[in-house]
C-alpha cells in the first residue's frame, strides 16, 4: 500500500488504541496465508489527500471438510468521523467484495453489534460464540456489573449454587490414555513439530482455522500484545500432546476487568487430563497475577465445553440474552455455493479466531 501512514493515522483516530506501522505491516503483509492488499482486499477513500475510509480483509487457510480452502476474513474497517453517514462504508464493501469473490470461497468476519441487522438483510449468516467464564473471585466483577451492594451479594449466592449445580450434573467421563501425564512448559515460540501435532487434531474438526507452526508463531507475536505460550509434552514419547495461549484482558460486553484470556487450548483427540491439567495451569496463572475470570470462547458442542463445567466454568449466553447485554457473532458471507450454512454449526473455534485489532 502506498499510504500505511495515513490508514494507520485513520485506525488510530477511530479505535483509539496506539497502532504503529510496525503492526499493520505485521498484520496484512507478513501474514503467512499471502498478502493481496493491492488487487482489492483492502481499499481507502479518500479526501484532499487524506484517507478518511478503510475496509480490509485478509486471507486465511481454513479446513473445510476435506480439504483446505482460502478465505477472506474481515478484520478493520473505519470512516472518519467527519466523513460519516455519507455512504463510504458501504461503498467500500462492495469495492471489495467485488474484487475478492473470485479469490475466495467466502469471508467471515466479527463485526459490532450493530452491524448485525444490516448484514442479515445482505445475506449473511450469523452464528452465535459461546462464551465460559471460571470465576477466581465473585466479588469484583459483580460490584463492577451491580452498584447495588445487596444484589451484588446476591448475584454471588446465585452464581456459586448454580456453579455447584453445573459441576454435580456435568460430570463426563475423562478418558485417561497411557500418554496422556504430561510435563508442560511455558515456550518463547511453538516448534515445528507443532505441525505433527496440528494434523492429529485437525482431524476431528469439519471446519476450523489452520494452527500451522507457522501460522501460530505470526498470530501470537509480540505485535498484537504479551502472549504467553505453554506446551504439553508427553513424559513417555516427548512428542506434543496439547498447547495453551493466554492473554490478560477484559470483557467489554459484560464490564468484567482482571480477565485472562484463553485465547488457544488445543490437545490430542481422546487427552482429556492434558486439557484439565492445561487449563489448571490457565488458573494458576490468573491467580499468580490476582486476576478475577478465566475467559474461554468455545462451542459448546465440543467436548472440551464439557471439561469446562466439570472445571466449574459458566456458558454465559443464555445471562446475556435475559440481560439483552451484546452476545458475539461470527458473520459468514458465501461467495460460491459450497454448503457453507451446514459446515459453520460445526466450526470448531476460539478467542483465537477473532479480530486481529
Amino acid at each position: 500500500m502506498s499510504d500505511v501512514d495515513g490508514i494507520v493515522k485513520l485506525l488510530k483516530l477511530v479505535f483509539h488504541v496506539d497502532f504503529s506501522r510496525e503492526w499493520w505491516c505485521w498484520k496484512y503483509k507478513a501474514n503467512p496465508a499471502g498478502f493481496w492488499g493491492e488487487k482489492g482486499d483492502i481499499w481507502v477513500a479518500e479526501s484532499e489527500d487524506e484517507i478518511v475510509g478503510y475496509w480490509a480483509v485478509l486471507p486465511v487457510e481454513m479446513k473445510f471438510g476435506s480439504r483446505t480452502i482460502t478465505v477472506a476474513q474481515a478484520v478493520d474497517a473505519a470512516t472518519h468521523p467527519n466523513y460519516r453517514k455519507q455512504g463510504i462504508n458501504t461503498t467500500l464493501v462492495k469495492n471489495v467484495f467485488s474484487d475478492i469473490r473470485n479469490r475466495y470461497d467466502f469471508v467471515f468476519g466479527f463485526p459490532a453489534e450493530i452491524l448485525y441487522k444490516y448484514r442479515i438483510k445482505q445475506g449473511w449468516k450469523l452464528l452465535p460464540l459461546s462464551e465460559f467464564l471460571i470465576f477466581l473471585n465473585y466479588d469484583r466483577p459483580l460490584r463492577n456489573y451491580f452498584n447495588n451492594g445487596f444484589l451484588a451479594r446476591l448475584g454471588k449466592t446465585a452464581l456459586r449454587a448454580y456453579i455447584a449445580g453445573r459441576k454435580f450434573l456435568s460430570n463426563p467421563s475423562v478418558n485417561n490414555n497411557p500418554l496422556d501425564f504430561v510435563e508442560i512448559q511455558e515456550v518463547n515460540g511453538f516448534p515445528g513439530e507443532v505441525d505433527d501435532f496440528w494434523r492429529q487434531v485437525r482431524s476431528e474438526y469439519e471446519m476450523c482455522v489452520e494452527r500451522t507452526a507457522t501460522f501460530l508463531n505470526w498470530r501470537f507475536s509480540k505485535n498484537l500484545g504479551e502472549y504467553q505460550v505453554f506446551i504439553a509434552r508427553s513424559i513417555k514419547t516427548k512428542n506434543v500432546t496439547g498447547y495453551l495461549v493466554l492473554k490478560k484482558a477484559k470483557i467489554q460486553h459484560v464490564k468484567i476487568k482482571n480477565v485472562l484470556d484463553v485465547v488457544d487450548l488445543q490437545t490430542l483427540p481422546g487427552h482429556d487430563k492434558c486439557l484439565l491439567d492445561l487449563i489448571d495451569v490457565a488458573m494458576k496463572v490468573a491467580k499468580d497475577n490476582e486476576l478475577d475470570v478465566v475467559h474461554f470462547r468455545v462451542p459448546t458442542w465440543h467436548r472440551h465445553a464439557k471439561i469446562l463445567s466439570k472445571k466449574g466454568a459458566i456458558c454465559i449466553n443464555r445471562v446475556l440474552k435475559l440481560l439483552r447485554v451484546y452476545e458475539p457473532h461470527a458473520n459468514f458471507f458465501e461467495f460460491k455455493n459450497m454448503g457453507l450454512i451446514s459446515k459453520i454449526q460445526s466450526w470448531f473455534y476460539t478467542l483465537a479466531d477473532t479480530d486481529y485489532a
